[in-house]
């Protein structure tokens, strides 16, 4: 345990070390972790060079004597050590999971990634030294810098013009959509409500909307469920994603001790449903595309089997004459009672336990088995979770999602204590809109419905003339990237190229480039990355840790993010920027005088929602103290949303759905029809073709990385771990096409069709990881390496699901090739990454 220390001269430098320990009367504030939709909950501490704590408890600021094990709370290694300016002060700091914790990480648990926030923070002679500083402008191809008050002149009078001359579709937003509220909130004020556009996108989708629909059609919140139903209930479902790797210290603290048998609905063997099969579960592993056909056949097995939950399903699902009467014409369209979906299930072969072996791979005898560890066949009927995530939805999205939404209904897995049918997370809940979306505005439409606008095909068709993106890797995080990368090169090329740094001369030209049908492009980031190429403006934004902020988990818990550190340079804060942006294109209410303010303004738009926090603001205001100071007194505990007001004492909510009300004009939740024929159609167009000697090619996330790796690929254990981007190919592929562990492959697919239906060519290469979690005839990769995009080989035509119009991400395909021996790859491990103790532990330590 080392700290770095300041010469003399005021610079950073790595050539003193002494024990790093805050000592007493360090600067202490509470933060969460940045990355995964647990957010554990860290204390940071900041001090003067030269002053640390000593070993003593009575010494530091901790309160505890050291050395501690590290598996002991309030431990302290070097990745959770930097060095930062406050106020413009070089001091130490530590961040550290709080040993103090009592909800989400007890006790300070934490994940490999969350152990090393430290290293995110931003150091002027470190791997972080590269964040944007200063706003910049391209000019004659090389971005340089520029004043703030040149590029906000710049943003506000292109927008106006396009506006006024285009119209306000041809003004777009890509943004993230789970941020922070502060961000968002401003944002969507500015897009949806000043300008009132359609043409505004998540970092993840073409098209604003549901991620669930089906889910949401059968009246169930997405996040209803509360860590603590995972270790009260007996049996959990896992379907689409691998806790232990995504979500790591829910599966550690919540899941595994709680010592429920886990049903993992995965076409990998991972982790996860190693561990299920060694701990009295199953694992389904399920060929590519078949998740509706195998949840209906449990469904149906269940069903005609008479082991549902009669009691629920009898007094909480909709009658056909309460579905007639349903204001959503999809819930009027696809909402099904019990009878008319066992009359569906009935109708199709392919859901009987012949039927959805032959479909999906899975044996009968294990469907069956799952069906009965579900609903405890002709037992007691065990508490049981359904618990999802981005394998069912970024795959087939209603079908899957209407499937799965059945199952849990039908087991009554819903509003109790350990039985919950929920999402798990992708990342945490930060958005909160200022405005509604101006749907009756959006060009699109599905059978005679209006739907939210595909703002990625409305952009390759020339129709978008300015695009700000806000927070994401874009172009590598849509489907057809390459595709999509190739059109907005086209687009930016239009017209005169920008020449020179003089304000009028470069409005002109981006008018002279906008008016002949070529695009603006604004990129406001913290790094760097494969969109910014591409962009006019680029503005440099304060994140984490270098503003107040406030967010969400997956169980809804609110916390306050504390700055305790400067932003570097000039960054700003997004709400700030968007901001500056509106009030010079003349639009009132955007003059907040600091991110409370924000936060306080949108409170009221939280209303109604899993998210509302308009108590907290409410007796903030009525002591007269700002929100986000009240928020802070509740540190790393935070408040579990949706809160109320119980006198002058905030109540919270452990669980949506305990008054088993359902998000419906009836009250009830309802069956939902799991269309297969659909998805049957589909696959047809998204299946490998065997003439061509393609394969499955997935994707997703891995332990010790996170999302588009801006943080993680300026970290070395990162880069150690994972040089370059894997591929997990079966061992009898990679002997059939003579490839090794180690090799550099290449994985293209001469077939992608594109954001317009067009079919074109996509790849990506990737180091070959022969494993047997993969089966034949399926790959496994990072979903989003820098340099590496699997989206390429992605389709983009939002056609194929026009319901949501949601890529299928997780349904890739494409021809591996063997290109020769990778390089640098001297610190990368090829050992199993799935392996578990035989016989089962029942727990897994947080840090393994």
């Amino acid at each position: 345990m080392t700290n770095v220390a300041a010469p003399s001269t005021g610079g950073f430098s790595s050539d003193q070390a002494r024990t790093l320990i805050p000592p007493v009367g360090s600067t202490e504030h509470t933060t969460c972790c940045e990355y995964c939709p647990v957010a554990c909950g860290y204390k940071v501490f900041t001090w003067p060079i030269g002053s640390d704590g000593g070993p003593e408890a009575a010494d530091n600021a901790l309160g505890r004597d050291f050395p501690v094990g590290p598996l002991a709370g309030g431990w302290i290694s070097e990745n959770m050590h930097t060095v930062v300016r406050v106020d413009g002060a070089l001091r130490n700091c530590v961040v550290i999971p709080d040993p103090d914790a009592t909800v989400v990480n007890v006790g300070g648990g934490h994940s490999v990634r969350g152990g090393a926030l430290a290293k995110k923070l931003y150091r002027s002679d470190g791997p972080t030294s590269d964040r944007l500083t200063t706003p910049q402008l391209r000019v004659d191809g090389v971005l340089v810098p520029i004043p703030w008050d040149v590029a906000l002149d710049l943003v506000a009078d292109v927008s106006r013009h396009v506006i006024q001359q285009h119209g306000e579709l041809a003004w777009g937003m890509k943004i993230y959509s789970y941020q922070f509220f502060e961000n968002t909130y401003a944002a969507s004020k500015l897009a949806l409500g000043a300008i009132a556009t359609p043409n505004w996108s998540p970092h993840h989708a073409p098209a604003e909307g549901d991620d669930v629909p089906g889910l949401s059609d059968a009246g169930i919140d997405a996040f209803g469920a509360a860590f603590a139903d995972d270790r009260a209930a007996d049996v959990i479902l896992i379907a689409g994603t691998d806790p232990y790797e995504t979500k790591t210290v829910r599966f550690t603290q919540w899941q595994s001790p709680g010592g429920a048998a886990l049903v993992v609905v995965d076409p990998r063997r991972t982790f996860t449903a190693a561990y299920a099969e060694e701990n009295g579960g199953i694992h389904l592993q399920i060929n590519p595309g078949t998740d509706t056909c195998l949840f209906n056949a449990i469904v149906l097995y269940i069903l005609e089997h008479g082991w549902e939950d009669h009691e629920f399903v009898r007094a909480n699902t909709a009658s056909r004459r309460e579905l007639d009467a349903e204001g959503h014409w999809r819930r009027v369209k696809f909402g099904r009672t019990r009878e008319e979906l066992l009359e569906y299930l009935r109708s199709d072969r392919d859901f009987t336990l012949t039927g959805a072996a032959r479909v999906t791979g899975v044996k009968s005898e294990k469907i069956r088995e799952a069906a009965r560890l579900l609903s405890g066949g002709t037992g007691a009927q065990p508490l049981t979770s359904v618990l999802f995530e981005k394998g069912v939805y970024w795959s087939h999205n209603y079908e899957n999602t209407a499937a799965i939404a059945n199952l849990g209904l039908v087991l009554g897995a819903v509003g109790r204590e350990g039985r919950a049918t929920a999402r798990m997370g992708g990342h945490q809940r930060g958005g909160v809109k200022a405005a509604s979306y101006p749907l009756a505005k959006s060009p699109h439409e599905v059978d005679g419905h209006p739907i939210e606008m595909d703002t990625e095909r409305w952009l390759v068709e020339g129709r978008t003339r300015f695009r700000w993106v806000v927070g994401t890797n874009w172009l590598s995080a849509m489907a057809g990237s390459a595709a999509l990368s190739r059109r907005v090169a086209e687009l930016v090329g239009i017209g005169p190229t920008i020449t020179s740094t003089d304000p009028k001369t470069v409005l002109a030209q981006m008018k002279a480039r906008i008016d002949a049908g070529g695009m603006v492009l604004v990129h406001q980031e913290i790094y760097e990355n494969e969109s910014t190429r591409y962009a006019d403006l680029v503005l440099p934004a304060a994140t984490w840790g270098e503003e107040d902020f406030a967010r969400a988990n997956a169980e809804r818990r609110i916390r306050l993010y504390q700055r305790f550190m400067d932003p570097p340079g000039d960054a700003r804060p997004d709400w700030w920027i968007f901001a500056q942006v509106a009030r010079r294109m003349g639009f009132d209410g955007f003059d907040w005088a600091d991110s409370n303010a924000v936060f306080e303004e949108s409170a009221p738009r939280s209303g109604g929602s899993r998210k509302d926090y308009r108590a907290l603001v409410e007796k903030a205001r009525r002591e007269g103290v700002r929100a986000h100071d009240l928020l802070a007194e509740h540190g790393t505990t935070g408040l579990q949303a949706p809160l109320g007001l119980d006198g002058d004492r905030i109540t919270e909510t452990v669980r949506l759905h305990e008054d088993l009300r359902f998000k419906s004009d009836s009250g009830r939740a309802n069956f939902v029809l799991p269309d297969w024929s659909a998805v049957r159609n589909r696959n047809r167009v998204l299946a490998p073709r065997p003439e061509k000697g393609e394969v499955w090619v997935l994707n997703g996330r891995v332990n010790a990385l996170w999302n588009n790796l801006s943080d993680f690929s300026r970290r070395q254990l990162s880069n150690d771990r994972w040089p370059l981007n894997p591929i997990e190919i079966n061992p009898l592929d990679a002997r059939r096409w003579g490839i090794g562990a180690g090799d550099l492959v290449s994985v293209e697919c001469d077939s992608v069709l594109d954001q317009v239906g067009e079919r074109t060519s996509g790849g990506f290469t990737a180091v070959a990881y022969p494993t047997d979690a993969v089966p034949p005839g399926v790959t496994f990769t990072y979903f989003l390496f820098p340099g590496s995009p699997s989206n390429n080989v992605v389709p983009a035509d939002t056609s194929l699901q026009p319901l949501s119009l949601r890529y299928p991400f997780k349904l890739g395909r494409g021809t591996i090739r063997r290109l020769g021996r990778a390089s640098g790859i001297d610190t990368m491990s090829f050992v199993p990454r799935n392996l578990v103790p035989s016989g089962g532990t029942g727990h897994v330590p947080a840090d393994v």
